[in-house]
C-alpha cells in the first residue's frame, strides 16, 4: 500500500491547473472561458487535496486499512452462514 501511496502523490502532483503562464492558449476566449478555467482549477485543487490525503492514508496507515478490510471479510462470511 505505500507504493499505491506513492502512487497518489505522484499524480496529485501532476495535476493540471491553469496559470497565467500556460492561459496563452485561451486568450481569444470570451469571459465565459476563463470561468471554465477557474471551475476547472477549483476540480483540480479539490483533487490535489483529496489525493494528499488518500496518499497520506495509504503510507502511514496501510496496517489498518488492511486490518479493517480483514475484519469486514470476516463479518461478511459471518453474515453469510447465518
Amino acid at each position: 500500500m505505500t507504493d499505491s501511496g506513492d502512487a497518489v502523490h505522484l499524480i496529485k502532483q501532476r495535476t493540471p491547473r491553469f496559470e497565467g503562464w500556460n492561459l496563452a492558449p485561451l486568450a481569444g476566449l470570451p469571459v465565459v472561458g476563463l470561468m471554465f478555467t477557474n471551475r476547472f482549477n477549483t476540480i483540480a485543487d479539490t483533487w490535489s487535496d483529496s489525493a494528499r490525503i488518500l496518499g497520506d492514508l495509504l503510507r502511514k496507515d496501510a496496517t489498518k486499512v488492511a486490518l479493517s478490510a480483514h475484519n469486514y471479510r470476516l463479518a461478511e462470511q459471518a453474515n453469510r452462514k447465518n
